[in-house]
Formats: structure tokens, C-alpha cells, sequence
């Protein structure tokens, strides 16, 4: 049987800003070769917002790896522990925000992997 497999630390991997919120992530797509998924790490520090969205055709899981972490769905705000997990359908809007004194960090997998399959939403 072959096994295949790649592993990243996310302490030398190589963090971008999003191209809209500035964020800083680590596109773990590129980094792992992944491609039947869309994996991103994103770190939030206090204050900073994700711009409010929808995908395209992407399912999404959010997983908070250093929280507990906020996300604003369907104009409802959740507050998310570690060791939890939420799914969010393509068409539900949705927002990671951080109103806490500690960096947020999530971990965002997207299937099918679609580049930019994000679409922002205008807040009215």
C-alpha cells in the first residue's frame, strides 16, 4: 500500500494577508498539495474583521485552533470553543470577527477546492 502524505508547522510557513481584509493566513492548499480540499489557517488579532461573505459553491468547515473564537453566520453571533467544529453552507453569509483581548487562529477547509470561490457581501 503507498502511502502518501505532507505535513506543514504552521510556526515556518509562509503567512499572506487576504487580498480584501488584510488578514494574515497561511494557504495550506499550496503548502500540503492539497487538492480535492481548500485549507487555510487564519489569524486574527484583536479587532480584526473578515470581510462578511458567501461561497460560490464551497462548503465550509471552521475549526478554532486558539480560542475561543467569534464568527458572526447568517447576521448571528457565535462564539466558538476549541475542540468544536461548524459547517456553513455555500449560501449562508458569514464573518470571522475578533471583539476579544487574544489572537483568534481558525482553520478553514472548503470543499470542492474552487480558487476565490468567496463572494463579499455589501452590509446595508
Amino acid at each position: 500500500m503507498t502511502q502518501e502524505f505532507t505535513m506543514v508547522e504552521f510556526d515556518t510557513a509562509t503567512k499572506e494577508p487576504s487580498r480584501i481584509s488584510g488578514v494574515p493566513g497561511i494557504d495550506l492548499t499550496e503548502e500540503l498539495g492539497c487538492k480535492e480540499l481548500r485549507p487555510r489557517v487564519w489569524y486574527l488579532d484583536p479587532g480584526d474583521t473578515m470581510v462578511r461573505h458567501k461561497q460560490e459553491q464551497q462548503e465550509e468547515l471552521y475549526v478554532p485552533l486558539a480560542g475561543p473564537c467569534q464568527i458572526r453566520i447568517d447576521g448571528e453571533l457565535f462564539t466558538v470553543p476549541t475542540g468544536s467544529a461548524v459547517r456553513i453552507s455555500p449560501d449562508t453569509p458569514r464573518q470571522l470577527i475578533n471583539t476579544d483581548q487574544h489572537q483568534h487562529a481558525w482553520l478553514i477547509v472548503g470543499a470542492p477546492p474552487i480558487e476565490d470561490d468567496g463572494i463579499p457581501l455589501i452590509s446595508k
